[in-house]
């Protein structure tokens, strides 16, 4: 529990930004992934003992990524009673909600706003064709440059991705995939598997979850009213109760983990 704790980035959406970019241009190449409490309790993060193949490998693969970035209010809430009762040795009361479906968007209008966006290149890897072109459609009308793009489920095409860098080795190069659950890390697991090609291609890698669906208008942002209030959360869980109802019921489970894990201290 500890490990994870300590991993996970603490600061805010500009602090983020600057030490990614910083890190990326100086080995070329960097991790990023996101963490909420329905992943937690689904791979099991907290636990000592009964993990599976696939949770020790994820567990493993995000305690070695460069960044571990914190989304929704349950993390931040279990975290503050973790610092609060003494778990951890950095005593810190607050942890800065960094979710994808705000946070990418942030850091690339921060690379751009610095470098200008020719110096971005993006390459995309998600679900089907259609919804991938209007993902792709909806950030080129943002002035990004969608270098390659291709749908999950094939089988990643190394050599297109690579021949569609060969003029483009002096920008930041940003791999977008979305293709995972909080049961199933099949992004993160790919990219554990996919390191030497990522280093050799000078990729920024980060793993999105569902930010595709929103530039594909798939979902909906909630209103800023809901957002605001952090309530987001709910506001999906109404329009949207069979997609998010295991989602937030885990992520509601953090109150059963201050008690079990923080109070009693049980493993």
């Amino acid at each position: 529990m500890e490990s994870v704790l300590a991993k996970l980035f603490k600061w805010n959406n500009r602090q983020a930004s600057e030490e990614i970019l910083n890190k990326y241009q100086k080995e070329w190449f960097s991790i990023v992934n996101f963490i909420y409490f329905a992943v937690v309790v689904a791979q099991k993060l907290f636990d000592t003992h009964k993990k599976t193949t696939i949770q020790k490998d994820y567990k493993k693969f995000i305690l070695k990524s460069d960044f571990l970035l914190p989304d929704w209010i349950a993390l931040q809430f279990f975290y503050f009673f973790a610092r609060l009762l003494g778990v951890t040795k950095e005593w810190t009361y607050t942890l800065s909600n960094l979710n994808w479906t705000d946070f990418v968007p942030y850091f690339l209008d921060y690379i751009k706003t610095k470098f200008g966006n020719q110096k971005i290149c993006l390459l995309m890897y998600w679900t089907h064709d259609n919804l991938l072109e209007k993902a792709k459609d909806y950030i080129t009308y943002k002035w990004y440059n969608v270098v390659y793009a291709q749908n999950w489920f094939s089988e990643f095409n190394r050599q297109k991705a690579k021949n569609s860098l060969n003029d483009y080795m002096d920008t930041i190069n940003i791999l977008l995939l979305a293709r995972s659950t909080p049961q199933i890390p099949i992004q993160e697991l790919w990219t554990a598997d996919n390191i030497q090609f990522i280093k050799e291609n000078r990729l920024l890698v980060i793993n999105t979850w569902w930010l595709f669906d929103f530039w594909a208008w798939e979902q909906k942002r909630a209103p800023l009213v809901f957002r605001k209030a952090k309530l987001e959360w709910l506001w999906r869980l109404l329009t949207d109760p069979k997609r998010n109802f295991v989602k937030v019921y885990n992520s509601l489970s953090c109150f059963w983990y201050v008690f079990r894990y923080l109070v009693l201290k049980k493993s």
